[in-house]
This record gives C-alpha cells, sequence and structure tokens, in this order.
C-alpha cells in the first residue's frame, strides 16, 4: 500500500500475538490466586470453627481475616457479629449484621440487629424495626421481636394491631377421624402503653365423626363462635382476655337449642426461646435446641367450668436448607378442671417431628405420637381404658398480617 513500510504489518501481527499471550497469562495467573485464596480461606475457616467449639478468644481474629479474604460471606459475617455481641462490642456487631441483611436480607438477621440497636441504646430505631418484624412470616421471629419489645419498655408492648389466622386440622389414629381448628382474629390497642387491647374473634372447632339427633354422639365442639373481647398484658409472657359471644351448633345437640351465650374469661402465660433460623442453599444439620411453655387457666361459661392446661416441649433444630427446617421434640401435656370431667384431666408424654416447607409460609406438617392417661378424679367409673395411644398428624397454617 502507498505510505506503509514493508516490515510494518509483521509488526502489528506481533504486538497483537503478544497481547494475546499477556491476557492468557494474566488470567491463569488470577485463576491460580483464587484458588489459592479458596484453599487459605477454607483452612482458616475450618481452625477458626475448631477455636469457636473450644470457645478461644482467638477465634474472632480468625473471623476477622475471612472477612477480610472473602468480604461477600454471610455466613461468615454473622459468625463474628455474634462474637462481638457476645463480647460486648455492639458497634463492630451491628456492622457485620447490617452488611449481611444488605448481602442477603433475612428476618433473623434483622431481629439480632435490633437487639444490638437496644444494646447500643438506640431504642427508637430498635422499636421500628422490632415493630416491622411482629409482621414476619416466621412465628419465631414475631415472638423474639414481641419479647425484646415487652422487655425493652417499662410497661411492657405489644403490637398497635395485629391480625391473626390460625388453622389446625390433625387426624388422630386414636379416634380415627380428622379433627378441625381455626381461629381468625382481629385487634387493636386501646392505650398508648399497649397493655390493653380490643379485638374481635371467629372460631371454630369441630369432626368429622360427630353426629346428632336424640343421642347424640361428640368427639369435639361442633360449633362456631363470634366474639368480642379485651385483653391485657399485665406482664410479660402473660396475658388475660374477656370475651362475650354466641356459639352456633354444626349439629343438632337434642336440646332444641342452636345458639349458645359464651363468656370466656382466661389467663395464658407463654415463654420460650427459638431456635434461629438462617438462610443457605446448602443442606445445614445445625442441631440448634428449642424449648417453650404454654400454660393457659380460663372460665367457660358454656360449659360452667373451668379449665386449666400446661404444655412443656424441648427440641432440636435438626436441618436446614434454603427456606426450609425441620424440628424433633418431646413434649409434655396436662389438663385438669373444675367439674372433674374425666376428658379434662389427663395428662400426655409424645415425641414429634415438624417440617416447615418455607419459613415464608407460616405452614407446618407436624407429626406427633402421644401416650396419655385419664385420671379419675369423680366417683364416675371411666368409660374409656384410661391408658391410650395414638399417632396425629397435623397441618397447622399460623400467620400474623
Amino acid at each position: 500500500m502507498k505510505g506503509q513500510l514493508p516490515w510494518a504489518s509483521g509488526v502489528r501481527t506481533n504486538s497483537r500475538l503478544l497481547a494475546l499471550a499477556f491476557l492468557v497469562l494474566a488470567s491463569l495467573s488470577l485463576s491460580y490466586g483464587q484458588a489459592v485464596n479458596d484453599t487459605a480461606l477454607a483452612t482458616l475457616l475450618s481452625r477458626a470453627y475448631a477455636l469457636l467449639a473450644i470457645n478461644s478468644p482467638e477465634a474472632p481474629a480468625l473471623f476477622e481475616r475471612a472477612v477480610e479474604l472473602d468480604s461477600s460471606n454471610v455466613l461468615v459475617r454473622k459468625q463474628l457479629g455474634y462474637l462481638y455481641q457476645a463480647n460486648g462490642k455492639f458497634e463492630e456487631a451491628l456492622g457485620q449484621f447490617v452488611a449481611a441483611d444488605r448481602m442477603q436480607p433475612s428476618d433473623s438477621t434483622k431481629l439480632q440487629v435490633a437487639y444490638v440497636l437496644s444494646a447500643l441504646g438506640r431504642s427508637q430505631e430498635a422499636t421500628e424495626l422490632l415493630h416491622t418484624l411482629q409482621a414476619s412470616p416466621y412465628p419465631d421471629i414475631r415472638d423474639g421481636a414481641t419479647n425484646q419489645l415487652a422487655s425493652s419498655s417499662p410497661t411492657g408492648s405489644a403490637a398497635e394491631s395485629w391480625t391473626r389466622l390460625y388453622a389446625a386440622p390433625y387426624y388422630d389414629t386414636r379416634w380415627n377421624t380428622t379433627f378441625f381448628q381455626a381461629n381468625f382474629e382481629r385487634g387493636y390497642s386501646l392505650t398508648s402503653d399497649r397493655k390493653l387491647g380490643a379485638y374481635g374473634t371467629v372460631m371454630y372447632s369441630g369432626d368429622a365423626r360427630s353426629s346428632g339427633g336424640q343421642a347424640p354422639v361428640i368427639f369435639s365442639d361442633n360449633a362456631i363462635i363470634f366474639a368480642l373481647g379485651l385483653r391485657i398484658h399485665p406482664l410479660t409472657g402473660l396475658t388475660v382476655s374477656i370475651q362475650e359471644g354466641a356459639a352456633f351448633d354444626m349439629i343438632d345437640r337434642g336440646s332444641g337449642r342452636i345458639v349458645h351465650g359464651d363468656f370466656r374469661a382466661v389467663a395464658i402465660y407463654g415463654w420460650g426461646i427459638y431456635a434461629p433460623y438462617n438462610y443457605h442453599t446448602n443442606l445445614k444439620l445445625p442441631a440448634r435446641p428449642f424449648a417453650d411453655l404454654y400454660s393457659s387457666f380460663g372460665y367457660y361459661s358454656r360449659y360452667t367450668d373451668a379449665i386449666g392446661y400446661v404444655q412443656g416441649r424441648a427440641g432440636l433444630r435438626m436441618l436446614e436448607a434454603a427456606k426450609t427446617a425441620g424440628d424433633v421434640y418431646v413434649r409434655a401435656d396436662f389438663v385438669g378442671d373444675t367439674q372433674k370431667q374425666f376428658y379434662n384431666n389427663q395428662s400426655e408424654g409424645s415425641i414429634g417431628a415438624r417440617i416447615i416447607p418455607n419459613v415464608d409460609w407460616g405452614l407446618y406438617l407436624v407429626g406427633e405420637f402421644h401416650r396419655g392417661r385419664y385420671w379419675n378424679v369423680s366417683d364416675t367409673p371411666l368409660p374409656y381404658d384410661p391408658y391410650y395411644s395414638s399417632f396425629r398428624f397435623f397441618l397447622i397454617i399460623d400467620r400474623t398480617f
């Protein structure tokens, strides 16, 4: 070509080859460096978790180094946050939990952020976040947020308003039938300290086997109840409810009446230690312990009876994968009443397993084996063998909106 030196084309070709060779070498260098970095991180974390298991004071420094090597590792950041929190380094803990939640939003991480904000004295920020978490689809998070609000307030606090849907149909092999329980409740706080609230509720209880007529056979309540009530929270974990309503029989009980007055005054105390949920795509076997206690005592006008109930449960969170979790537990139940009805005076021991298909759904699949005993507290002979066994399979929906 005109104006082109005879060796110019060769120079350009050699330049392209040199540039290509440089890019290949750089790519190989980066790949090798990443492999070395991954190996170093795995070795570092192995040692860090080993030291954590024996509560070594050297563990935090290793997790800090791991965060430097892989700043996008959410689990490592959260673990470092827990260590900072345990050592009273709340500012540092807050930084790690906030970073982890930005990378992978999680209600369990947000709850830790709220705990740390409370510890730092940033009460307003903590309270706003906790109120948001009371609408979480995961009941353990809701309970943790509510308990934290109550413990951090001199008056004890609850949600400003609440809407709850609870349904728990189950099949019982002892009676060879399905039982149905459901409750929809909408409530509002009446005082600024949120200790007093009003609510309306619709409840249903029934089964697939009961029959009516002149000689009805009844296995459960088989009624729909509409009621209005007041609820007070005098102490953390304690609620007292007073409600007045009407019960509509779903089967003929032979009395000639369909509608009955239904007044209830019930005190409930609940307490729990919950297994935290952590999101991760791979299967984990965390074996985290949890325990809870539920007790109630109330007067029920429709039965002219006062009934007390206590349930205790302890177990382990055995598996987590993505948004699925699984638990195993043991449980004990006790019930007694003032009318000395045999079916209201019994004790049970049970073992159970629970699968949570998706923590966002508020859905639980539960299987339990029960071994129980009726207590003969009256002079009337028991109509059944005092000892019994059964398998029960539950489909539970528990959502707060």
